[in-house]
């Protein structure tokens, strides 16, 4: 379900900010050599995703400590190039506790 929770997310973001979501991916594409001009579009996006997007605001009340886990593994296994190895684990809960978040109850038919 990654690619159907990716698709749902970005769907949500751009519903609920779709003027920071179209100024980013405007400021990428006219950017593609040196995307850092555009961390002011990517702070906006995130403010806005962080106070107006449901779905994000729900996985971060449940996920974020999984999320702050996998972050801190990400940092800790940076320089040793060891991320693969020690981290996948962490991301991989991470996805499920928001595939959760976002899919709703199961239907009693598929239980």
């Amino acid at each position: 379900m990654s690619n159907a929770l990716d698709q749902f997310i970005m769907e949500d973001v751009a519903k609920n900010c779709p003027q920071q979501f179209v100024e980013y991916h405007k400021c990428i594409s006219k950017n593609k050599d040196d995307p850092g001009q555009c961390a002011f579009r990517q702070r906006d996006l995130s403010v806005c995703i962080k106070q107006k997007v449901p779905s994000v605001q729900k996985v971060m009340a449940k996920c974020g400590q999984l999320m702050q886990k996998y972050e801190t593994c990400v940092r800790d296994n940076m320089e040793t190039r060891t991320i693969n190895e020690n981290c996948l684990g962490l991301l991989q809960e991470m996805r499920t506790c928001a595939e959760k978040q976002v899919q709703g109850p199961s239907p009693i038919n598929q239980l």
